[in-house]
């Protein structure tokens, strides 16, 4: 989505209930206490709201109502579920929320492959293992992305990666890793294995 105004995109400031532009400051749409049951009002005392009288602001476009059923919806899938955070700014783009509901273990996950510098290995892993089956990743984004590590070091280096390591950058449990381990072993007996093997020596050769 993008303002009407200068272009800029718009974000979702849901501290205050707006949706404005990033850029010029623009407030597009409000979300009143009225149109919206999870929004409540900050720093505002109960009883100085009971006295301003109420008034619901109109709903200006089929977006916006969509905007906000999915607010609503979003909202009702993590309440009581304080493990969950929602990356708003992510419906306003992306106008759904499977993508924008993350676990707070996988928001660490992924902050510590960026740390580290192991996207392009997880990506590597990701690839193969797409190659072999899809199915092989419907597991947690940390999971996913932990297992995708593991195959990948394994068919660069002959050997896993250590346990402290995958435990401590994917923010997994014990019993975890020994599950992926035993996924990851079911995966590198694919005859599709020697194909990633050539491409990895291909890269090498051209990076050196």
């Amino acid at each position: 989505m993008k303002c009407s105004i200068c272009g800029g995109t718009l974000i979702w400031d849901y501290e205050r209930g707006e949706v404005v532009c990033s850029s010029c400051g623009l407030v597009h749409y409000t979300l009143t206490t009225l149109e919206c049951q999870y929004y409540r009002v900050n720093n505002v005392e109960e009883d100085s709201i009971r006295e301003q009288p109420r008034s619901i602001k109109p709903i200006v476009s089929r977006e916006y109502r969509k905007l906000l059923r999915i607010y609503e919806k979003t909202n009702r899938l993590v309440k009581r579920k304080p493990w969950l955070e929602v990356d708003y700014n992510k419906i306003i783009n992306e106008k759904k929320h499977v993508h924008a509901i993350k676990s707070k273990a996988s928001i660490k996950a992924v902050k510590n492959i960026e740390e580290y510098g192991y996207w392009d290995i997880v990506k590597k892993g990701l690839e193969f293992i797409n190659s072999v089956n899809p199915a092989f990743l419907a597991r947690s984004e940390r999971s996913k992305y932990a297992l995708a590590y593991m195959v990948a070091v394994k068919l660069e280096t002959g050997r896993y990666p250590s346990r402290e390591d995958v435990v401590k950058i994917f923010n997994i449990s014990n019993t975890s890793y020994n599950r992926l381990w035993s996924i990851a072993e079911k995966i590198l007996k694919s005859p599709q294995i020697q194909p990633f093997n050539s491409q990895l020596e291909n890269n090498a050769v051209f990076s050196s």
